[in-house]
């Protein structure tokens, strides 16, 4: 007798239908490993109420927290994972600082690796989070330039312009993104304007738009500084190279320069006693016969806020997520429409991993939330995230870089599950680290 055969799609559904019950079956057994899943976790910790957002909180590597510092593990109850790193404004011995990834604009690095080359150089980091937006790769090379602020012991190293584009920030009260302490420890939250501009001797002033970012039609003038990288990486720019000023630039700056050489097809070679001016070709076409090899002038930088002027670490996200204690409002109308209110931003409408930066009066908070990890954690939404940031107590919040490029590094290793399995390279670090003595 011979065995009848089941018809193929009979045995393919059959198959999926394993293949489907497996999964399930996996995930089923991982998110019972989770405490976001248990509805017996408590509320509170050491006499503090917890949201009722929040399952749990779990202590990470408690032993190893020194005086003012902490790591949580948040399992928020819309289904993910938070984890913070916690600052003590006044402890005496801890401090917040920034670190370009390579130590220039171009290039990326995990922040596994910026870490080690600090504690090469005697500094202790004890927590970082990936910081602001920008270009992983791009056919003119430019990989590592970041879309926002970042001013690192005093030296003005980017600033951008205020740009409606997914990763800047926008010019709404929104885009009042740029996290800086003054050297009397106050934390600021604003927009910053660079009011820099370039005085020709006997001619006239050109307003620069930018510093280390893409010389466009949107932002025609730029100044390129040796942070960069080697080269501007400009296409048809009319760009001409400055001497004998003094680096590097701050937030209040004034300097006289002179003009060594002339380049009319872009991609200057930057030096390291100078700088690189690059102006858009259609506005470049006013300006060729009033700058030549040897012209002299003075070149100005004024911050504003003014008393950004004086700030010593800085970093820039894109978009406000809490001010006041409250979810910023742009974001309330973002979350309704559910992104349509501002399509240029509706990444944010999706859950996803995301990494923030916040604080209070008495704290800050660098922020890493996992996602894109089914049966675990899958991530949040700005909204999500400024709901959550407000019922923590967090005062100010803004968002950072995301995706697989959310990492928290804490007491010597990741202490998140990043979305791919492993730390990808990101732009710079916001960073809580040991005072130096």
């Amino acid at each position: 007798m011979v065995p009848e055969n089941r018809p193929y799609p009979t045995r393919f559904i059959a198959v999926c239908a394993l293949i489907v019950l497996f999964i399930l079956v996996i995930g089923a057994l991982r998110a019972l490993e989770q405490p976001i899943f248990r509805s017996t976790a408590a509320n509170s910790r050491n006499g503090e109420t917890l949201p009722d957002s929040v399952i749990r909180r779990d202590e990470i590597k408690r032993k190893r927290w020194p005086e003012g510092f902490q790591l949580h593990r948040y399992w928020w109850r819309g289904g993910a994972a938070v984890y913070i790193a916690e600052m003590d404004r006044t402890a005496e011995n801890l401090e917040f600082n920034v670190e370009l990834a390579n130590n220039q604009i171009l290039g990326r690095e995990t922040i596994t690796n910026a870490t080690r080359r600090l504690m090469n150089k005697k500094t202790l980091p004890l927590a970082g989070v990936n910081g602001s937006f920008g270009i992983r790769e791009d056919s003119y090379g430019r990989g590592g330039m970041t879309f926002n602020l970042h001013i690192q012991n005093g030296e003005l190293v980017s600033i951008p312009i205020s740009l409606d584009r997914w990763g800047y920030s926008p010019p709404s009260p929104w885009g009042e993104t740029s996290f800086g302490v003054t050297p009397d420890g106050e934390f600021l939250l604003d927009r910053v304007h660079l009011n820099g501009q370039l005085r020709i001797d006997n001619a006239d002033t050109l307003p620069i738009n930018a510093i280390n970012q893409i010389c466009s039609s949107s932002c025609p003038v730029v100044l390129f500084t040796p942070r960069f990288g080697r080269r501007t990486l400009t296409r048809r720019s009319y760009e001409f190279t400055l001497k004998k000023l003094e680096l590097p630039l701050t937030g209040k700056y004034k300097s006289r320069f002179v003009v060594t050489e002339v380049n009319r097809r872009g991609n200057s070679v930057i030096p390291s006693d100078g700088v690189v001016i690059a102006i858009e070709s259609r506005l470049a076409r006013d300006w060729t016969k009033k700058i030549a090899t040897s012209t002299k002038g003075t070149l100005e930088i004024a911050l504003t806020p003014t008393k950004w002027q004086g700030v010593q670490q800085g970093v820039g996200g894109n978009l406000r997520l809490v001010r006041n204690g409250r979810i910023e409002p742009e974001l309330v109308r973002f979350g309704e429409t559910r992104g349509r209110s501002a399509s240029a931003h509706r990444n944010g409408a999706s859950r996803h991993p995301r990494s923030a930066l916040g604080f209070n009066d008495e704290k800050l908070f660098l922020i890493a939330v996992d996602g894109r990890q089914h049966g675990y954690s899958m991530g949040m939404t700005l909204y999500d995230m400024g709901k959550f940031f407000s019922e923590l107590g967090i005062k100010h919040a803004i968002n950072f870089d995301g995706g697989s490029s959310s990492t928290l590094w804490a007491l010597g290793g990741v202490a998140n599950s990043p979305a791919h399995g492993y730390e990808r390279r990101i732009f710079n670090i916001a960073m809580i680290r040991a005072k130096k003595r």
